[in-house]
């Protein structure tokens, strides 16, 4: 039955198409279906423009024509939910999707599809590796790690070439796809400093290490919203700020919190970088991670002032986006009053966080876009439940998903959990926020690590504090 509809809707475009010619087509098609929908709307952009906001037919599916197509990235947003795809005029392509593990169900099919399938692929296949900082690959010494990746990537290649050689494409996907294998290699022996074994100044790195670095192009139009290229970026930054640092500062006080280390990084963004959209997106992070983590409002002040100099653009979404988050973490400083928002309980029922809050509590978060923020989070907090049982521990899901789907992957993750019939019912003090948007503006949400700890009165103790630091003993006190 599923065959025979996407059939029917791929029929749509053989008909549409049939009678054109070709030399005539700028536009394309993109249309699909939505499994386990979020909501009724999807949007398509390209480069922050809105191309078309659509609304989902009675049986989740969407059509569209791109009118004029201009070869190169387009992104779908559907709910919290984004993903590119690689567009050039007379390409037809359907997609498929279940929002309840997106990025490994999405497929394509139709023209242009094996362009995407074979992307998608890619960053999925390498997705998982990027993220095993403790692996073996990453133990190696230096020379021993580099020939290990290069020779990874030279297959890669092999299999690029093997692609492009049976399935003709254009050569806008040729450079696109060289340049993710490259993006995604390099970033790897960048990201190598910061593995916390590597992390040392007698390790000796061969010559040649770095010599990628000499045909980076920061200012690439084409990849400017393309998630490969960012990263690499900015581990690359991470690295070259690092090496810039060492050579003012004693290394033994580097951290990627400090102050000068993140100065440095944004005033190399600011050197290397012209592309407007790339430098905003880049300094935007950066500053963003900053503040979110920053217990010095000395500090915040003085990398908030130093980010508007290198961005003093007002109307540009990246810096109302860092003005509103300044904004919201000056008023969730040390002792005063956690906002009030309003959750969804197990039950579907709304409740004001305020009628949770009886005793000090500590306010951790989790989403789904994150495969493991559910299994440790909540393993640490089975830890410290057993060392501080006076402490009410309240978990917020921050995705973008109604009750059902939100229920539906609580039970699932329940399944990590180690508590006593977890399996058989929901854990306790579990909710989501009932306006996403809104409540993660009021409490300053940017990264799922941050923790909020209150007491009794809902005055604040701490409002970025990481659920995995090591003085959270200390303050949890």
């Amino acid at each position: 039955m599923l065959m025979k509809k996407i059939f029917k809707f791929l029929l749509i475009f053989i008909i549409l198409y049939g009678c054109q010619n070709s030399e005539e087509i700028t536009h394309s098609y993109v249309g699909g279906e939505i499994i386990n929908p979020i909501n009724r709307k999807l949007t398509i952009f390209r480069s922050n423009k809105i191309i078309d906001s659509l609304e989902l037919d009675n049986n989740n599916r969407f059509l569209t024509k791109i009118k004029s197509t201009e070869a190169g990235f387009y992104g779908f947003y559907h709910g919290s939910e984004y993903q590119l795809i690689l567009l050039e005029p007379n390409d037809s392509i359907t997609l498929r999707v279940n929002t309840l593990d997106f990025d490994e169900s999405l497929s394509f099919s139709g023209i242009g599809s094996k362009k995407n399938n074979y992307l998608i692929n890619l960053f999925t296949k390498y997705e998982n590796s990027r993220r095993k900082r403790g692996s073996n690959l990453y133990r190696l010494n230096p020379t021993e790690f580099k020939n290990k990746i290069d020779s990874i990537k030279l297959n890669e290649v092999r299999l690029l070439k093997k692609f492009t050689s049976s399935n003709p494409n254009s050569q806008l996907f040729k450079k696109v796809a060289m340049n993710t294998i490259n993006y995604i290699f390099n970033s790897k022996k960048e990201a190598y400093r910061f593995i916390e074994m590597n992390n040392n100044d007698e390790i000796i790195y061969p010559e040649n290490f770095y010599d990628f670095r000499k045909k980076i192009d920061y200012n690439n139009s084409l990849l400017e919203g393309f998630y490969q290229y960012y990263n690499f970026l900015f581990p690359h930054f991470d690295n070259l700020a690092y090496e810039k640092f060492v050579e003012s500062y004693n290394s033994k006080s580097f951290s990627k919190g400090n102050l000068d280390y993140n100065m440095i990084k944004l005033d190399l963004i600011d050197s290397l970088v012209q592309n407007i959209e790339i430098k905003s997106r880049l300094t935007s992070f950066i500053t963003r991670r900053f503040l979110s983590f920053s217990k010095s409002k000395n500090e915040t002040d003085k990398i908030y002032n130093h980010y508007l100099n290198i961005n003093n653009n007002p109307n540009n979404k990246e810096v109302n986006r860092v003005t509103r988050l300044y904004n919201s973490l000056k008023k969730l400083q040390k002792g005063k009053k956690l906002p009030l928002i309003e959750l969804v309980n197990t039950n579907k029922i709304p409740v004001n966080i305020n009628n949770l809050i009886t005793d000090k509590s500590v306010i951790y978060f989790w989403s789904k876009n994150s495969k493991n923020s559910y299994k440790y989070s909540h393993d640490k907090v089975k830890e410290l439940k057993e060392a501080y049982p006076n402490i009410n521990f309240i978990s917020i899901n921050i995705d973008k998903i109604n009750s059902n789907q939100w229920l539906s992957k609580l039970k699932r993750n329940s399944n990590y959990c180690n508590c006593n019939n977890c399996k058989l019912k929901l854990p306790v003090n579990e909710y989501k926020l009932r306006n996403v948007d809104i409540a993660k503006k009021l409490l300053g949400i940017q990264y799922i690590r941050k923790t909020i700890i209150v007491d009794s009165k809902m005055n604040i103790i701490e409002s970025n504090i990481n659920l995995f630091s090591d003085d959270f003993n200390e303050l949890i006190n």
